[in-house]
């Protein structure tokens, strides 16, 4: 146990980026296990417990904020991450080597995985909604496991492989987000948008699976032995990524085959 401990250890403190080092919830892994926990005892625990004798909270306006709180830091990270080397053509879609210097841009550009950290931390709070509304179904194991593994998933790129060619998902996740928040946004304004919308919903879903599918090729870049990048982060993120669209696959036949099959 003590080696493992070790070598534990030693991929978190020596192998990590030392300039997140002082960083907030950086130097240390225990924060965001932290805030998973509190997630997860909140959702299934607390909450449900809370909500059992009352009526439904109505939390349309404050959701509507959300969406668009979303969009707009959705859009911002996309530009930040573009103008920190990729308009300027100092980085390309195969294997991109990770700046650890203190250039401007390489600052820049590790900010916004530290900004990506904190936006996956705001998207915990969907699950709240859920259980306030009493959308209990919607609490779903492919709907936890995903914002859980992607809070851990985004501090683990900040703490290792912060810049380079692991910028590129986080702006591919952050389009598909920006679609994600708007037809929210929308459905959210009464039945007629959701019938309007109804074709697009799992439209959705297959743009995630294809983002997911275009997350995977992409990282197996870094497992060429060519590639001069870090390969500790893939062997956590690659098999998760598989695994969610398995969960999103299964999700989509579940939800849409069914239907179609029905009508």
């Amino acid at each position: 146990m003590a080696t493992v401990a070790e070598y534990i250890y030693d991929i978190i403190e020596e192998k990590s980026d030392k300039r997140v080092s002082d960083w907030v919830f950086m130097s240390s892994s225990k924060p965001t296990i932290a805030i998973i926990v509190i997630y997860l005892a909140l959702i299934y625990l607390i909450l449900p417990s809370y909500m059992k004798n009352r009526k439904p909270y109505d939390l349309t306006s404050v959701i509507r904020a959300y969406n668009i709180f979303q969009i707009l830091s959705c859009i911002t990270l996309i530009y930040w991450i573009a103008t920190s080397g990729w308009v300027q053509g100092e980085y390309s879609l195969g294997c991109q080597p990770i700046d650890y210097s203190n250039n401007p841009k390489a600052l820049s550009l590790l900010q916004a995985f530290h900004w990506t950290y904190f936006l996956k931390i705001t998207e915990l709070v969907e699950t709240v909604f859920f259980v306030l509304r009493k959308k209990f179904n919607q609490v779903s194991n492919l709907h936890v496991y995903h914002h859980a593994s992607t809070v851990a998933l985004a501090w683990f790129g900040c703490k290792f492989i912060g810049g380079g060619m692991a910028s590129l998902p986080i702006m591919l996740n952050s389009f598909i987000h920006i679609l994600m928040y708007l037809y929210y946004y929308l459905a959210s304004l009464g039945p007629k948008w959701q019938k309007r919308l109804s074709p697009w919903k799992p439209r959705l879903t297959i743009a995630q699976m294809v983002q997911f599918t275009l997350l995977i090729i992409h990282a197996i870049g870094f497992l060429q032995p060519s590639c001069d990048a870090p390969r500790v982060f893939v062997m956590f993120y690659l098999p998760n990524v598989v695994l969610i669209y398995k969960m999103f696959y299964d999700f989509y036949k579940k939800s849409y085959n069914n239907k179609q099959k029905q009508a």
